[in-house]
């Protein structure tokens, strides 16, 4: 329900002034004479008006059911998003025996919702509780972990691709778990600030800051996902070596997008628009890097066609299918490349937009409705008269 209309403010004793509220608001949150209201400026001036948060006596529970035909990950997401949504009990209830299969996918997606633990078991239903809730975060420094993380993927997965180190490409994998815990950890603590002003109030995260915090996460989230391709490629090319036009521009390309993550993310905590619009036109510079090292791949695939013309021999073919895979590979490498580029590219918007809001000036105050004062007589007026 959406109440949209203009009271009047009066006056009440000698300096008081006061404004009714909507009676259908009253009643949906069961307001009486006594009841307690909490009133935070906004920074645009406005004020924001909510009944006073009730403490939890009882913690918030939610049970949810998983039945065989259900689509296959709703229970992850369904999981992920009572997280989200801060309840202190998830109940996860099987129609029918709870098999070590569901009990896996169960514990596979609590490693990235932090503070959540089994505390009770059994063969057709198990109990999660929220050990460590999460009050109030220092988002920023969160934010700068998140991007921390990830840059130092990106930066491995590159260096495990050019040296084919299969060890390296491994820990840059097991990374990605940390990024999605701070991922849906700091989502968390959004949302809670978009839902409780107190906690908003607390921690200084206004509404329009959430906002673009949560596109920079996902953009950030993008880099790590991009850099988890690049150490997979990296493990499967196995020995057949990267022709040494294309690994040049491998170095190339990932030296600018590395660059351009850590600039767009500098730009966004700084809201330097400056730096940022530097970004946004040198990640447009990585399409033709992309088409280039298409070009190079045909151009090599061409090359190996001749040779393998000349010897129709078996190993000769599974020697071609070899690299064909490879190719493919060093492909999605480029595609990951491009996929950061564009990730770097909104960061770098969303810093534009930061910047702006701090030269928004403050709403002036309306001018007093009143009747408009008589224009005084002239001299010409008095000589008419």
């Amino acid at each position: 329900m959406i109440f949209v209309e203009v009271r009047k403010v009066m006056k009440l004793g000698m300096s008081s002034l006061v404004v009714s509220v909507p009676k259908e608001w009253a009643e949906k949150y069961a307001l009486s004479k006594d009841s307690r209201l909490v009133l935070i400026p906004q920074p645009d001036g406005s004020l924001a008006l909510y009944p006073e948060a009730v403490s939890r006596e009882s913690p918030r529970q939610i049970t949810l059911t998983v039945k065989p035909d259900d689509p296959e990950g709703l229970l992850e997401q369904r999981m992920v998003a009572a997280y989200l949504s801060d309840f202190d009990e998830i109940r996860i209830v099987s129609i029918e025996v709870m098999t070590s299969e569901l009990g896996e996918r169960i514990r596979d997606t609590l490693r990235f919702l932090t503070g959540y633990q089994i505390m009770e078991s059994d063969t057709s239903q198990l109990l999660i509780q929220n050990v460590a809730r999460v009050a109030e975060m220092d988002v920023t420094r969160a934010l700068h972990r998140i991007h921390s993380i990830s840059h130092s993927m990106l930066k491995d997965a590159i260096s495990a691709f050019q040296k084919g180190d299969a060890n390296l490409a491994r820990t840059v994998i097991n990374l990605e778990e940390d990024v999605n815990q701070f991922y849906y950890l700091v989502n968390k603590q959004l949302r809670s600030n978009l839902i409780d002003p107190q906690i908003m109030q607390r921690s200084g995260v206004t509404a329009i800051d959430a906002i673009n915090y949560s596109l920079f996460l996902q953009a950030i989230e993008r880099v790590a996902a991009s850099a988890k391709v690049i150490a997979n490629a990296a493990i499967s090319i196995n020995d057949c070596k990267c022709p040494p036009k294309i690994l040049a521009l491998t170095q190339q390309s990932g030296k600018i997008v590395l660059d351009l993550v850590e600039e767009a993310t500098s730009a966004f905590l700084t809201r330097n628009d400056i730096v940022a619009c530097t970004v946004m036109s040198r990640s447009e510079g990585c399409a033709p890097l992309q088409k280039t090292a298409e070009r190079l791949l045909d151009q090599h695939l061409s090359e190996i066609y001749l040779e393998i013309a000349k010897g129709s021999s078996p190993k000769s073919k599974e020697k071609l299918e070899e690299l064909q895979a490879s190719l493919r590979l060093i492909e999605q490498v480029f595609q990951s490349f491009h996929m950061v580029a564009c990730a770097a590219s909104r960061v770098a918007e969303v810093a534009v937009w930061r910047a702006m809001e701090v030269h928004r000036p403050p709403p002036k105050p309306r001018r007093k409705q009143g009747r408009r004062p008589k224009p005084e007589k002239t001299d010409r007026d008095s000589s008419e008269s």
